[in-house]
């Protein structure tokens, strides 16, 4: 692979590449936004979600969420915890992780990188180490420091050292999502895995179409699975090659030709889906309800159902059987790849969970915790916005402080979704920003200190059968010593001793109430 190629500043400089590009370059604008993506309007206020086709007038920024922005034929993936902005009617990156799909020009770091035609680079901006531009497919051109620098498929450059290496990534982070059944659509990759559509290659993204024409391609170690009408999928394993030859719609319903070019395809096909045909360079198979697997060298395995083999007269293969490579059938024998699918079968079907707080949550800014199975989609709706909760080992979070919800009782909806399942619980949040209201007297006799005072919070008036322990917590410190009790909405009142090694020693008291508020109270 060859190194850099320098080129004078003379010969290209950024305004060139701006010039260069402006027939395949508009100005950028939304094209997608999933869970937490804000965008900065006129005022200065960041404002949540957005339209598509939205023009990125000033600054975007995710939290636990993704954006896509598309550039006339160029697109920019911005993942989570990222920012971008508008500059010089282009897009420059700030800061977090960026997956760009060429023709397309954006500022850098203070570089100005430009992919002419058609290709695929990352960029890399979290942290301080690391920061880099990486290019995947294509090459890209990088004008730094009055010169330009050319990196090329398989090339990245540190943009502090503007050193040029060859990329390696073990995070592709673009290339592992879930999504819900589709109608032959992407609804799960992970690893690497490729579309090609009408001669363009790109990173496969949950909710692809498979239109006639587009082949899907998994490398070492990937795996994708394709939803059908009516709820069966097709897993397509890794180093396999699968193209979509035709889909029309018959009298038996929708009616899918896969050609299984290279590579295995684990088949879990449900009954009165309509069905599709799969072929191999050797054999065709007509699918009607039945889990099965074809390998391109002509292998067939059922595990349930039948499979009907066109143009092998009329040969079928039942349950419990499998034809051979070389012809015939025979007693099914289960390999490694088998049990891995039926394994990841396994994990598909795990019933759906969705666990939420029980009774009323008392908080000052909207804010849940939810916890449901790692790869579910999980959204909540409150006051007319419906909001994706980020998720890490099936624990999911929504934390929007920006959020100013009224005081008081609001009813959040909270949804999970996996492939066909999906569960809906509800839960009461308390919106609380009111400190607790202490009235303290205290009364020093030798070396003990007698407090007495009542407490008042709205945290005291919501204690129900499902939420019997809201209570605000005191806390009085005393000569550094610091004493705990608390107050529940049956007592109020309270009475407390407590030692006073040296008389005249201040006294301070703090309340907590369940949403967090504190109030400081000095006790002379």
């Amino acid at each position: 692979m060859g190194g850099p190629a320098f080129v004078p500043a003379a010969g290209a400089t950024a305004q060139n590449a701006r010039t260069q590009l402006a027939a395949v370059t508009t100005t950028p604008r939304l094209a997608l936004a999933q869970g937490r993506v804000e965008l900065l309007d006129a005022s200065g206020a960041w404002v949540a979600g957005g339209v598509p086709g939205t023009e990125l007038s000033t600054s975007l920024r995710t939290g636990t969420g993704r954006a896509q922005l598309k550039f006339g034929a160029g697109q920019i993936v911005v993942g989570s915890a990222s920012r971008v902005r508008r500059l010089l009617n282009e897009a420059e990156l700030l800061d977090g992780r960026f997956f760009l799909y060429g023709p397309v020009a954006v500022h850098v770091q203070g570089a100005h990188v430009v992919m002419e035609d058609a290709g695929q680079m990352r960029v890399d901006l979290s942290g301080r180490a690391n920061r880099r531009v990486a290019v995947l497919q294509g090459q890209a051109r990088l004008s730094l420091n009055g010169r330009v620098v050319t990196v090329r498929a398989g090339q990245q450059m540190d943009l502090d050292s503007a050193k040029v290496t060859a990329f390696g990534e073990e995070d592709p982070w673009y290339a592992s999502q879930y999504r819900g059944l589709g109608d032959a659509t992407i609804e799960a990759t992970r690893g690497q895995v490729r579309v090609d559509r009408a001669g363009q290659s790109r990173v496969a993204v949950i909710g692809d179409t498979l239109d006639s024409g587009v082949t899907l391609n998994t490398a070492a170690g990937a795996w994708a699975e394709v939803g059908f009408t009516g709820g069966g999928y097709l897993r397509l394993n890794e180093q396999s090659e699968l193209r979509v030859l035709a889909v029309e719609r018959t009298d038996r319903g929708r009616e899918i030709l896969l050609k299984l070019v290279r590579g295995t395809a684990w088949n879990v096909v449900e009954k009165g889906q309509g069905g599709y045909r799969l072929d191999t360079p050797v054999i065709s198979t007509a699918v009607r309800g039945t889990v099965f697997r074809v390998d391109a060298s002509g292998t067939v395995k059922v595990f349930e159902g039948q499979v009907a083999l066109p143009g092998a007269d009329d040969q079928s293969v039942s349950a419990g059987q499998q034809r051979a490579q070389a012809g015939g059938v025979e007693a099914l024998r289960l390999d490694a790849l088998d049990r891995f699918n039926q394994a990841l079968d396994a994990e598909r079907a795990r019933p759906l969970t969705l666990d939420l707080p029980s009774g009323k949550v008392q908080v000052q800014h909207l804010t849940l915790l939810a916890r449901s199975l790692p790869d579910a989609a999980v959204q909540a709706s409150v006051a007319g916005r419906t909001m994706t909760l980020g998720g890490k080992d099936g624990v999911f979070r929504l934390d929007r402080p920006e959020d100013t919800l009224t005081e008081g009782p609001h009813r959040v909806t909270v949804t999970a979704t996996r492939y066909s399942q999906t569960l809906t619980r509800r839960v009461t949040l308390i919106i609380d920003r009111t400190a607790p209201t202490v009235t303290v007297q205290g009364r020093r006799e030798g070396r003990a200190l007698i407090l007495t005072g009542r407490v008042q919070d709205a945290s005291l008036t919501l204690t129900t059968r499902s939420a019997p322990s809201n209570r605000v917590t005191l806390r009085v410190t005393v000569n550094g010593v610091t004493y705990t009790r608390t107050v529940t909405a049956g007592h109020p009142d309270f009475q407390w001793t407590l030692p006073l090694a040296t008389p005249g020693s201040p006294v301070t008291l703090n309340a907590t109430d369940e949403a967090g508020n504190e109030r400081h109270v000095e006790i002379p």
